[in-house]
C-alpha cells in the first residue's frame, strides 16, 4: 500500500475510535503531541551523528544548570549548616605535586560552607596557616586517611579539582542522617576552560560496575574502607576499590548534583581491567569469564549446568518477520532450549508453514483464539512451556549473534536479578533499545533510542552493560519461578506496558533488571498490533508508574531531559512526568495542603444545606422498612479520590468487592465530582480488577436535578462526610448508610468546617463504623443507630521479615504528612531531632511521603519519598520502631501495618485506641508533647528486651484481630440487610461495658 492510502486509512480508523470533540481524541492528541515533541529533537540531535545534543548546547546548559543548583543551595544550605544538630568531620586527601593546582583545590574547599573539614595533602608542600589542612606523612593515600576515626567521612581529590561550597555539608549530612551508610556518591564536570564535559550517575547499580567504573572518583565513604588503596593516580585502583566494597543499595546514597569539577577522571574501562572484574567474580563465584571489549567489560558465562529455556514468541503469522527470525534462530548456540509460537491469526496456509520448520527448530505452534490481550497471550502459553528459564521475543526480532541466550540465561541465574534484555538494534542500525527509563515522554521509553551504538555520553559509554528500572518484552528473560511469583504480565494492561511493569515487580520484589550489551538483538519495530486501542494502557500506566513518574527513576539522572532517552540535559521549563501525563488523563498534580480557606467553608456550606425536613424525610423512609430486607444493590457515593491503594478508598472497594463476589450485589459508583469516567474506572481497576465495569454516575455540583437521577438502590453508602448530605437528599434509595472510617470534625479547626462534618452524624442514617469506638461514638454521643468491624492487613504486603535483621544503627519509622495537622509532625520532628541529637549513629530516621522541605536539611532526619504501596512492608521490616500520631479517635492502618510487620508502635495516648494499642503489652502510649512522646521513643531505644517484647505482642494481636479482611468484612451485608437488628445483636454480644 502506498504511504499515503496508508496515512489516509490509518486517519480514517482514528476517526472511527476517536471522534473528534471526544475526551479520547483529546487523550490521543496529547500522546501525539507528547511524541512529536520528542521524535523532533531525536531527529535534530541523530542528525549532528549521535551527539547527545547540539555542541553550541552542551556548554550554556551546563552553566545554567550548575547556576540553577548554586541559586538553591545557596537558599536553603548555609541556613541548615546553621542549624545543624551535627558537626559531622569529613576527611579530604589531595594528592598532586604542582602546588598552584593543589592551592586552587584548597582553596575552593576553603569556600564551602561547612567548617569541619580537615585536609591532608599528599607530594605537595602546605602553604598558609591553616590548621584543618596538613602535610601527609607518607605519599600512601591509605595512610593519610588511616589515622581517621573509620567511620569518618573521606574522599579523595586530585590537585586541580574544584568543589562546590556544598558538596562537603551535603556528605556530612548524608552520613549523618543514615549511620547505614558506606558511600556517598555525585554528579561531576570537567575543568576544561569554557568547555564542558559533564557526568550524571545512577543511584547504586553494581552489575553496570562490573561492565565499567561509572562512579570515577566522585565519592566519599567511611574511612575504614580505604584500606590497602595506594595509588590514586591508577585508575584500575579506583575500579578495584569499589568493586570490592560489595556494597547494597541501602549503603549508598546518590547525591544528584554537579558537586565538583575535575581535573580529569579516571578511565572508567582502563587497560587490564578486566582482570579487577575477574577477581570479583571469582570471589563471588560467579561462573563467568570477564572480557574487554569496546570501552566496556562483558561477562562471558560459563554455567557448570545451563537450565532449559522456553522462548515465546506471539505473532499473526508475520510470515515476512518470522522467516529471519526463525533462520537467525537457527544458529543458536545453547543446548537445551525450546521455541513456542503463539499464533492468532486464522490463516489456512500456517500450518503447513510452520511444519516446514518443525525439523529445523524445536519449535511448536499453539494457536489462540481469544481477544489479542498481549499479557495473557504470554502468561498463558509460558504456563504450557517446560523452560527453567522464559525468554519473550517479539516476532520483529532477528538474533544477532548465537550466544545470545547464554548471554540472557547467564545473566538471569544470578540471584540477585530479575528480568534481563539485551540492547536492540534497528533496521537503520541505530539504538532501539538500551532499556527502559521511567519519565521518558511521560510513561516511560527507552535509553539511547535512536543513537548510535557506542560513543560516550554524559551518562557514560552506550557498550556499558547497564542496571535499569525495566527492559522491553521484545527480548526480555526471567526465571520461572521470579515470573510466576508475581503473577507474570499483568493482564490489566491490554498491550502495551506490561513489560514495564514486570521490571518494576522485579524491584519491589528486591532484584534487579539488567541491559546487557555482550550480545545484541535486531528489533525492526514492525506495525503487529493492527487496530488497537491503547486508552486503557494508558492509565493502566499511571497507576502502576505513578510512584517512578513523581520519584523519578533510580538509574536516570533527574538532571537529564526526559522528552526522549538520549541522555540530554534538562532544560529548567521541561514539565515533569506528572505535569505531561496527568492533563491527558484529566487530572492536574500537587502535594497536599491541608487548609480551611473562607472559599472552602462556603462552598461546603452551600453544597450541605439539609434541614429537619430532609432529615424526617430519611427517619420516615427507615420506618417504613423494618427487619431483614435484602439487598442486591448498592449506590457507593464517593468523593473525588487519587489513590485506590490506601486508607479509606481502599477499604471502600475492598467492601464492595466482597459484597460482589460473596453475595452478588450490584454496586454502582456515584462520584460526587465532574466526570471522568476513564480516570476513575482505571483506579477502581487498578486496585480491584473485578470492579472495573462497575456502572458510574457523576454528581458534579451535587444539585437536586443530579442527585434526582441516580438510580434507585436497595442500600446508599455515605463514604466521607459531606457525602452523607448527599446520601441524606438522594430520593429512591431505600435505605441510607454512613461508612465512618473516621471522626471527620478533627481534620479542620472549630468552626464551620468542623460544624458540618459533625452535623452529619445527626442524619439519621445507618452507621456502619470502622472500630468499635467509632461506633460507640456514633450511638452514645449522637444517638445514631451503628454497628462496627474491625479493620484488617493485607498479610501478602504487610508480615513480619523472614529472615533476622542484620546488625546496625536502630531504625525508627514516621509517616510524614506536615500537609496534614491531624499527624502532627511538629511534635513528632522535634521529638526524633531531640533523639538523633543524644544517640547519633546509633539511630537511623526514616520518612516516607511524596513531599521534601529544605528546612530538614541538617536534622537527621532521611526522607525516603514517594514509595509504592508494596513498598511500605518491606520498609516497615526493616525499622525496629514506628511512630503513628494521630489526635482523631480512629488510629488509621498505620499502626496497624506497623504491628503486622513486627514493628513496635509509639502512639498518642489516647482512650479510644485502647482497643489496639495495649501500653507495655505491643505499644507504648506518649503524651500529647514533645517530651512525652521523646521520653517513650527513649524507652525503645535504649531497651532491646522492651522492643522485642513489644513486636512479639504487637503480632500476636495482629494475628488473633487483624489478619483476615475477608473475615473481619464478613458482617457488612448482614448489616445492609437489616441494621436495626444488627446493631442490637452486636451490642448483646459486645455490651458498652467490655468495649
Amino acid at each position: 500500500m502506498a504511504i499515503e492510502g496508508l496515512k489516509r486509512k490509518l486517519r480514517e480508523r482514528g476517526a472511527e475510535m476517536a471522534p473528534p470533540n471526544t475526551r479520547r481524541r483529546s487523550i490521543g492528541r496529547a500522546g501525539l503531541t507528547t511524541y512529536r515533541a520528542g521524535a523532533d529533537m531525536a531527529r535534530a540531535m541523530r542528525s549532528t551523528g549521535g551527539i547527545l545534543l547540539h555542541e553550541l548546547g552542551v556548554r550554556e546548559r551546563t552553566v545554567d544548570l550548575l547556576g540553577r543548583q548554586r541559586r538553591l543551595a545557596a537558599q536553603s544550605v548555609p541556613g541548615a549548616v546553621v542549624a545543624a544538630s551535627h558537626t559531622t568531620t569529613v576527611r579530604v586527601v589531595v594528592v598532586g605535586a604542582e602546588p598552584d593546582a593543589t592551592n586552587r583545590t584548597l582553596d575552593s574547599i576553603r569556600a564551602g560552607w561547612w567548617p569541619h573539614w580537615e585536609a591532608v595533602v599528599l607530594d605537595a608542600p602546605v602553604t598558609g596557616d591553616d590548621p584543618r589542612v596538613v602535610r601527609g606523612a607518607s605519599p600512601s593515600t591509605a595512610a593519610a586517611i588511616a589515622s581517621a576515626d573509620p567511620r569518618q567521612p573521606a574522599l579523595v581529590v586530585m590537585a586541580g579539582d574544584l568543589v562546590e561550597p556544598d558538596l562537603f555539608f551535603r556528605v556530612a549530612d548524608a552520613f549523618w542522617q543514615n549511620p547505614e551508610l558506606d558511600l556517598v556518591h555525585w554528579d561531576d564536570d570537567l575543568v576544561h576552560g569554557d568547555d564542558t564535559s559533564p557526568r550524571f550517575r545512577p543511584e547504586w547499580s553494581p552489575d553496570t560496575l562490573l561492565s565499567a567504573n561509572y562512579l570515577g572518583r566522585s565519592f566519599a565513604l567511611r574511612a575504614g574502607h580505604w584500606s590497602g588503596f595506594v595509588d590514586a593516580r591508577s585508575a584500575t585502583a579506583w575500579w578495584d576499590l569499589v568493586l570490592n566494597l560489595e556494597l547494597d543499595r541501602f549503603q549508598v546514597q546518590r547525591l544528584p548534583l554537579l558537586l565538583a569539577r575535575l581535573a580529569s577522571r579516571p578511565d572508567p574501562t582502563p587497560l587490564g581491567g578486566e582482570r579487577v572484574v575477574q577477581r570479583v567474580l571469582d570471589r563471588r563465584g560467579w561462573p563467568a569469564t570477564a572480557v574487554a571489549g569496546d570501552d566496556a567489560v562483558h561477562l562471558r558465562w560459563e554455567l557448570p549446568r545451563w537450565p532449559s529455556v522456553s522462548v515465546v514468541v506471539p505473532s499473526r503469522f508475520n510470515q515476512a518477520m518470522l522467516g529471519p527470525l526463525f533462520a537467525s534462530l537457527e544458529r543458536t548456540q545453547y543446548p537445551s532450549w525450546d521455541l513456542t509460537v503463539v499464533d492468532n491469526s486464522d490463516d489456512p496456509a500456517k500450518d503447513r508453514w510452520y511444519g516446514t520448520w518443525m525439523d529445523r527448530l524445536p519449535l511448536s505452534v499453539q494457536s489462540w483464539d481469544e481477544h489479542f490481550n498481549y499479557s495473557r497471550v504470554n502468561n498463558v502459553t509460558a504456563r504450557g512451556t517446560s523452560g527453567e528459564v522464559l525468554v519473550f521475543l517479539n516476532d520483529d526480532t532477528r538474533v544477532l549473534d548465537p550466544r545470545w541466550l547464554q548471554d540472557l540465561v547467564g545473566w538471569a541465574t544470578r540471584d540477585e536479578v530479575g528480568t534481563v534484555g539485551l540492547q536492540l538494534i534497528n533496521g537503520e542500525g541505530l539504538i532501539q533499545h538500551g532499556g527502559v527509563v521511567m519519565g521518558i515522554d511521560g510513561f516511560a521509553g527507552h535509553l539511547f533510542a535512536g543513537d548510535r551504538p557506542g560513543g560516550d555520553t554524559m551518562i557514560g559509554h552506550r557498550n556499558w552493560t547497564r542496571n535499569t528500572s525495566a527492559v522491553t518484552a521484545a527480548c526480555v528473560a526471567i526465571r520461572r519461578d521470579r515470573f510466576e511469583s508475581v503473577g507474570g504480565f499483568d493482564e490489566r494492561f491490554d498491550l502495551v506496558g506490561s513489560d514495564v511493569v514486570l521490571g518494576l515487580d522485579m524491584l519491589l520484589s528486591g532484584y534487579r533488571n539488567v541491559c546487557s550489551t555482550g550480545t545484541s538483538v535486531e528489533h525492526l519495530e514492525s506495525i503487529t498490533r493492527g487496530d488497537s486501542d491503547i486508552t486503557v494502557d494508558m492509565y493502566a500506566s499511571y497507576w502502576r508508574y505513578q510512584r517512578w513518574l513523581a520519584g523519578g527513576d533510580r538509574y536516570y539522572s533527574p538532571n537529564l531531559s526526559l522528552v526522549h532517552g538520549a541522555g540530554a540535559l534538562r532544560p529548567a521549563d521541561e514539565p515533569t512526568p506528572l505535569e505531561r501525563v496527568l492533563p491527558a488523563l484529566g487530572r492536574s498534580y500537587g502535594v497536599f495542603r491541608q487548609s480551611m480557606s473562607e472559599a472552602e467553608a462556603y462552598h461546603f456550606a452551600e453544597l450541605c444545606r439539609v434541614g429537619d425536613s430532609i432529615v424526617d424525610e430519611v427517619v420516615t423512609a427507615h420506618a417504613a422498612v423494618e427487619g431483614h430486607r435484602p439487598v442486591r444493590t448498592v449506590n457507593w457515593f464517593l468523593p473525588e479520590f487519587d489513590n485506590p491503594f490506601y486508607g479509606g478508598i481502599n477499604t471502600i472497594l475492598r467492601i464492595a468487592d466482597q459484597l460482589r463476589r460473596d453475595h452478588g450485589v450490584e454496586n454502582r459508583f456515584v462520584v460526587l465530582a465532574g466526570p471522568n469516567e476513564a480516570w476513575y474506572r482505571s483506579s477502581v481497576r487498578a486496585a480491584f480488577p473485578e470492579l472495573a465495569d462497575v456502572p458510574m454516575v457523576f454528581v458534579p455540583s451535587v444539585s437536586d436535578e443530579e442527585l434526582a437521577a441516580v438510580p434507585p438502590a436497595d442500600a446508599a453508602i455515605a463514604t466521607i462526610w459531606h457525602s452523607a448530605f448527599a446520601v441524606a437528599r438522594a430520593p429512591q434509595q431505600v435505605r441510607r448508610f454512613y461508612l465512618v472510617q473516621d471522626f471527620e470534625p478533627a481534620f479542620y479547626p472549630a468552626g464551620t468546617m468542623y460544624a458540618l462534618a459533625e452535623e452529619t452524624y445527626r442524619l439519621g442514617l445507618y452507621g456502619i463504623c470502622n472500630t468499635e469506638p467509632m461506633a460507640t461514638m456514633y450511638r452514645e454521643r449522637y444517638d445514631g443507630t451503628g454497628t462496627w468491624f474491625l479493620p484488617a492487613v493485607d498479610r501478602s504486603v504487610f508480615h513480619p521479615p523472614t529472615e533476622p535483621r542484620r546488625d546496625g544503627p536502630l531504625r525508627i519509622f514516621l509517616y510524614a504528612r506536615p500537609g496534614h495537622w491531624r499527624n502532627c509532625w511538629e511534635i513528632a520532628s522535634l521529638a526524633l531531632r531531640d533523639i538523633k541529637a543524644a544517640y547519633g549513629d546509633d539511630v537511623h530516621i526514616v520518612t516516607a511521603g511524596s513531599w521534601a522541605r529544605p528546612e530538614d536539611l541538617g536534622q537527621g532526619i532521611e526522607h525516603l519519598g514517594l514509595l509504592d504501596y508494596r513498598e511500605t512492608g518491606e520498609l516497615y521490616r526493616r525499622c525496629d520502631v514506628g511512630i503513628a500520631l494521630t489526635v482523631s479517635e480512629h488510629p488509621s492502618y498505620l499502626p496497624i501495618e506497623l504491628m503486622a510487620c513486627g514493628v513496635p508502635v509509639v502512639a498518642f495516648d489516647l482512650p479510644e485506641a485502647y482497643w489496639i494499642l495495649q501500653h507495655g503489652v505491643n505499644a507504648l502510649r506518649a503524651r500529647q508533647t514533645v517530651e512525652g512522646l521523646r521520653e517513650q521513643l527513649e524507652k525503645l531505644v535504649t531497651d532491646a528486651e522492651l522492643r522485642q517484647r513489644l513486636a512479639a505482642g504487637a503480632l500476636r494481636h495482629i494475628d488473633a484481630h487483624h489478619s483476615d479482611w475477608h473475615a473481619a468484612l464478613a458482617s457488612v451485608h448482614g448489616i445492609l440487610e437489616d441494621p436495626v437488628g444488627s446493631s442490637v445483636r452486636q451490642l448483646r454480644e459486645h455490651p458498652p461495658e467490655d468495649s
